[in-house]
């Protein structure tokens, strides 16, 4: 085969243009330190790293989403934790009014602090978190509880997404912590039902939700009213289990109302008759405070998984992307060392004409 200039040509132009290629791109890793600067470098890993990077955005935001929703939780458990201290308070006056020393004036000074203590609860059943009110359930811009103690929210369970397809609940209703409604097993706080997926279920939620919304309005209707002049017009729980609706829970607005309605009349029977629901509201409350630690157990366990998953998906992204510095500079060199021999080997050819022939 006869090899004309032309070809030699041709085949420097090929070989500069390779070797100037190879430097470049490993230039460019040297200056980037990655391995997959652009998808073409490796368009299996390139693939691989942009899933881990989208992976790590969406833990990001649910980490976001746990942290909210812990701060929700602790502004909640806090509120429970004072609650809990108003109650242990109204019981000691409960027992100082119940000793038959301090009848009289001193009932009606014990009835003072009672009525302190209630003004207390309503402030702590309408606590908010920045602009939402922590006990209303889904009703969160308007306040669940009027000064009477009625409740107008709802005993909606707001949900977080901390991961796909799974969802944590950040508040309780008040109406289970204050009035001792939709309680579940031996007076437990109720867990919330399955996030609604689609629209047919969000449908026979709303539906749910209406059905229970009546049920609870009969149920009041119902309620037994106990008699005595402390407790005219006041529903007070007297029993275990209230005798028409079967509710082991306790109305601590009604036993507060009650207690001091006692102290001011001097009604002695009436007083030591709410020492024992004051026992069972105190147990009430300590049950919904084991119900936030437990979910903020939860969400701390959540959270140190996500951020575990996080740190394995920028390690796996680093062995994936990032270069090896030593094989990167030891191939620069190689690279160079070839251009220039490639450009000196090709100069000494070009340079040859048809006289250097005829000598």
């Amino acid at each position: 085969m006869r090899i004309t200039d032309k070809m030699n040509q041709n085949q420097f132009l090929s070989n500069a243009q390779k070797n100037r290629t190879e430097l470049s791109n490993l230039q460019n890793q040297a200056a980037t330190m990655k391995r997959i600067n652009k998808p073409s470098d490796d368009p299996i890993g390139a693939a691989k790293a942009l899933e881990n990077r989208t992976e790590n955005k969406n833990l990001e935001q649910f980490d976001r989403n746990i942290l909210f929703a812990r701060s929700f939780l602790e502004k909640s458990e806090s509120t429970l934790s004072q609650l809990s201290e108003s109650l242990v308070r109204a019981k000691e006056l409960a027992l100082q009014g119940a000793n038959d020393t301090n009848g009289g004036v001193p009932r009606q000074m014990i009835a003072e602090e009672i009525s302190q203590i209630y003004n207390s609860v309503v402030e702590m059943s309408n606590r908010r978190f920045g602009e939402r009110y922590i006990f209303g359930g889904y009703q969160t811009t308007e306040a669940p509880f009027t000064k009477s103690g009625e409740f107008r929210g709802d005993e909606g369970q707001i949900q977080i997404q901390n991961h796909k397809g799974q969802f944590l609940p950040m508040n309780l209703s008040g109406s289970q912590i204050f009035l001792g409604e939709n309680l579940g097993y031996e007076g437990s706080i109720k867990r919330p039902s399955e996030v609604p997926q689609t629209v047919r279920e969000l449908q026979d939620y709303k539906l749910t939700e209406v059905i229970k919304d009546i049920e609870k309005d009969v149920n009041r209707e119902d309620l037994l009213e106990s008699r005595g002049p402390a407790t005219v017009g006041r529903v007070q729980r007297v029993s275990q289990a209230d005798p028409i609706n079967s509710s082991s829970g306790a109305n601590i607005f009604s036993l507060m109302t009650t207690l001091e309605a006692a102290l001011r009349t001097n009604d002695k029977t009436s007083i030591q008759s709410v020492l024992e629901p004051l026992d069972q509201a105190l147990n009430q409350i300590n049950l919904a405070r084991a119900e936030v630690g437990g979910r903020l157990n939860q969400m701390n366990a959540a959270s140190d998984g996500i951020q575990k998953t996080i740190v394995d998906n920028k390690a796996q992204n680093s062995l994936i992307e990032d270069a090896d510095l030593f094989k990167v500079m030891t191939d620069l060199n190689k690279s160079d060392t070839a251009l220039k021999a490639t450009l000196e080997t090709s100069s000494k050819m070009m340079t040859q004409s048809l006289l250097d022939f005829l000598r």
